[in-house]
Formats: C-alpha cells, sequence, structure tokens
C-alpha cells in the first residue's frame, strides 16, 4: 500500500473519531472548555514534530508567514466548528465543515493559477449534494 495511502486512511479514521469525540465534549462542557482541552491533544504531536526536525526552524518570512496563517485558519476554524458542534447536529455540522477541500480548490485556481477540470467542477458538485442530502 503507498505511502500517502496509508497516511491518508489513517487521517481519515481519526478525523472520524475527531467529530464524534467533538461533539461528546461540548456536550458535557461546552465549546469553550472543550476547545482549551482539545488544544492539548496538539502537544504529542508537537514533541514527535519538534524531536523530528531537531528543534531547527529555519527562517523563510514567507513560509512563516504562511505557516502562521494556516495556523490561525486552524484555530479559527475549530473556535468557530465547536461552537457549531455545541448547538447542531454532528451528524450535519462535519459533513458541512468537510466541504473546505472547496473553498480550497476555488482558492488555489485564483491565487495560485491551478487548473480547475470539470471532473474537479462534478466532485464539487456531488460534494454538496452530498452534504444536503446529509442534512435532511
Amino acid at each position: 500500500m503507498s505511502t500517502w495511502l496509508v497516511f491518508s486512511l489513517a487521517s481519515l479514521g481519526l478525523w472520524g473519531l475527531w467529530g464524534v469525540f467533538s461533539k461528546v465534549a461540548t456536550q458535557h462542557m461546552g465549546p469553550q472548555v472543550a476547545y482549551l482541552l482539545g488544544i492539548f491533544g496538539y502537544m504529542p504531536v508537537f514533541a514527535i514534530l519538534l524531536y523530528e526536525t531537531g528543534g531547527q526552524i529555519p527562517w523563510n518570512p514567507g513560509g512563516w508567514a504562511a505557516a502562521l496563517a494556516a495556523g490561525m485558519s486552524t484555530g479559527f476554524a475549530l473556535f468557530f466548528f465547536f461552537r457549531a458542534l455545541h448547538y447542531g447536529a454532528a451528524s450535519i455540522v462535519v459533513p458541512l465543515t468537510s466541504l473546505y477541500p472547496g473553498i480550497t480548490v476555488l482558492l488555489s485556481w485564483l491565487f495560485l493559477q491551478e487548473s480547475i477540470t470539470p471532473r474537479h467542477l462534478a466532485g464539487l458538485v456531488l460534494a454538496i449534494a452530498a452534504v444536503w442530502l446529509l442534512s435532511k
């Protein structure tokens, strides 16, 4: 099995667990505390990455800016995600927020000059249809 596929399937499974655990957490303690405690789950990954890089982070202003912007996007997305889960059903909130690759496709086309094929467009339409069907 390809390395990328192993990592992709591991990510898929863990994101599935994440959606369920996040909903349970918001039911027991609200979105603010669930998110704050969830941040501690990043610590083991932080330690692994720090070890793998030998603690060396090269200075590259563009890379730093993009990485920090990505982190802030993730942070605020999770901030709103936990609030959405607190008020909505996980079976609807998780699929809806999982449409984020569509935003990536459009922004990559606009700003990175990546191509969008008819197949990509069909995939986006089907993904939107899937979320609509799941929300009924």
